[in-house]
């Protein structure tokens, strides 16, 4: 039977209202939740301290939940002093019955000396089949744009949502366009848009600049993540690229969330390339890649006479705190720019195989949350082109000099039937006193038209 302990949750503009009836479970992508009344949080202390053999501590649930994690459980409270226990479908004793994950705990209430009286609480939800792990990002100097599927509950069902915008601005689909958004739910998919000026927000991670969607669909108790972060718009492109990776559940998650459940990165690989390193904090995975090995261009559709620089990333995380991985992809297109001008000097694979290119190995200790570096990537034998682009990439003057006397022997070769090798050799030392970020800005150029 079930306890006649209830309580009405204080309306919010980010959580709806609905009574909770203690024992009441609700079921989410990864997890699931059950109320407990303050009257009855001791038998729940009791219980967890004989389960896990520790010592229980009610009154600091930060140093609780840190011994909690271990067993994929967390004990939150709501804002009437009772309180909400989580426990992941990964976590210790929850086992598969016929299609549910399962969890029984066996609370007292009334502790005193002579004991007290227990009472059996099933935690029960169904098995998710599939979880929507995916999301795809299209960033331009002047819309974002992000899809992901449409997700469904624990039994399937499908939910009426409603946009979230900085869990303040409360929308339905069809009224998108009050928010500045563009809703297409067709297919399995639902893409929203947007213009970069009137719906993301500036953000700073690391020191690093961005610009944040915070975006959710909501519906009931549910909240599904569509929250997404684009470069900051340049007119060129630096040798690195910086990218932020928002970190949350894909799945459904609880709305109004009242805890900052962190994620641990345990695994990133990026498909473009093993040369990265990443950065990590509590909310972003930032990962840093030399642009030379992912930036490409094509014509730009405004005008046949300009190139438009972009770049498609996609990435694959582990946390390990969720069972689930997270497919991450970002295409990036930068402003038209004027073709770089046609060099006269024809490129040669023998002096730029000389240069050596420099790697950084994946490490797996546990990252830090705040500011901690984990390189990331597996030794791999580079392409010329690669190798080069790298070296290019430091300032300092003794790799310039060689890169320098690379050209000036291979422009000596190729010169020998038509001019004197002095001659030729004083015409490039001449170029070379100019400007001498110019000049490597121009031998740049001429790598990437190879």
């Amino acid at each position: 039977m079930r306890s006649v302990l209830s309580i009405q949750k204080r309306e919010r503009a980010d959580t709806p209202t609905a009574t909770l009836t203690e024992g009441d479970v609700s079921c989410f992508s990864e997890y699931m939740e059950m109320w407990i009344h303050s009257a009855r949080i001791e038998g729940l202390g009791v219980w967890l301290s004989r389960a896990l053999r520790i010592q229980v501590n009610l009154a600091s649930l930060d140093h609780l939940n840190l011994q909690l994690s271990a067993c994929g459980f967390s004990l939150h409270r709501d804002p009437d002093d009772n309180f909400i226990f989580r426990v992941s479908y990964t976590g210790c004793f929850v086992q598969q019955q016929h299609g549910y994950h399962v969890l029984t705990l066996n609370l007292v209430k009334g502790i005193n000396r002579f004991g007290g009286r227990p009472h059996s609480f099933m935690m029960k939800c169904p098995v998710v089949s599939v979880l929507p792990c995916r999301e795809q990002i299209q960033c331009d100097p002047e819309f974002i744009q992000v899809t992901r599927q449409v997700p469904y509950d624990n039994w399937d069902n499908e939910l009426h949502w409603s946009l979230s915008l900085s869990d303040q601005l409360l929308v339905a689909l069809e009224d998108a366009s009050l928010i500045q958004m563009n809703i297409d739910l067709s297919g399995p998919d639902i893409t929203v848009q947007g213009r970069r000026v009137e719906v993301l927000s500036p953000v700073q991670v690391m020191e690093r600049e961005g610009e944040f969607l915070a975006l959710k669909l909501v519906s009931g108790q549910y909240a599904y993540s569509m929250e997404a972060t684009c470069p900051k718009v340049t007119t060129s492109t630096s040798e690195e690229t910086v990218l932020h990776i928002f970190k949350r559940h894909m799945g459904l998650t609880k709305r109004g969330n009242y805890d900052s459940e962190a994620l641990t990165v345990s695994n990133v690989s990026v498909n473009q390339t093993d040369d990265f390193t990443v950065h990590e904090t509590s909310e972003f995975v930032t990962l840093i890649i030399p642009t030379a090995q992912i930036l490409q261009t094509k014509t730009c559709a405004d005008s046949k006479q300009l190139l438009q620089p972009f770049y498609r990333v996609d990435v694959v995380l582990t946390f390990k705190e969720t069972n689930h991985k997270m497919h991450w992809s970002m295409e990036n297109t930068l402003p038209c720019t004027v073709r770089p001008a046609a060099s006269p000097i024809t490129s040669s694979p023998g002096p730029i195989t000389t240069l050596n290119f420099k790697h950084e190995n994946l490490t797996t200790e546990q990252p830090s949350l705040d500011r901690s570096a984990v390189p990331v990537g597996k030794p791999k034998t580079r392409a010329p082109f690669e190798e080069v682009t790298a070296e290019f990439s430091t300032t300092d003057s003794l790799h310039t000099q060689t890169v320098v006397h690379s050209f000036d022997l291979h422009v000596d070769e190729m010169s020998k039937s038509q001019n004197p090798p002095e001659q030729e050799y004083q015409q490039f030392n001449n170029t070379t006193s100019g400007n001498k970020d110019q000049q490597k800005h121009r031998r740049l150029k001429w790598i990437w038209e190879v």
